[in-house]
């Protein structure tokens, strides 16, 4: 690839809260380096989002922050349907490449709506997903139970 081409990959991190986010960020930046393509981070603000708490707020800024300084040009979104807004985002910004979190959140029923990973992979069919594995579900963050070790 010469210098002068545009980059031919496009790769978008998707940001949350979550404590695993920060390996999304991360591998998103590794992939846009070894491509040689550019990095963006998206936040979408639903109408829920007034609802974080502290914890995560603060969270969620040091993820920004972190895609800030590898790289990242950082967009914030508004909207209620998750999945439409990062496909839309995605296709209005030309992305290759969509980076995010496995959500925590498991269906309690085989009858239970599609998860947003896999209402993503239905909305932008022609993009590439890269769905990381949320550890943080393995210590009960996001599941509102905790966990108790015995001894």
């Amino acid at each position: 690839m010469n210098r002068n081409d545009p980059p031919t990959e496009h790769i978008l991190a998707c940001l949350s809260s979550s404590p695993s986010n920060a390996k999304i960020v991360r591998t998103a930046a590794t992939m846009a380096k070894a491509f040689g393509g550019t990095f963006t981070a998206l936040y979408v603000r639903t109408p829920d989002s007034d609802q974080m708490g502290k914890e995560d707020c603060r969270r969620l800024q040091q993820h920004i922050r972190m895609a800030e300084q590898a790289g990242a040009d950082i967009s914030t979104i508004y909207g209620d349907d998750i999945p439409q807004q990062i496909a839309e985002f995605a296709r209005i910004s030309g992305i290759t490449k969509i980076v995010l979190g496995r959500s925590s959140v498991h269906r309690r029923h085989f009858w239970s709506g599609p998860s947003l990973t896999e209402k993503l992979t239905l909305t932008a069919p022609n993009l590439d997903i890269y769905i990381i594995p949320d550890a943080s579900a393995e210590n009960g963050y996001g599941s509102g139970r905790k966990l108790f070790i015995r001894p």
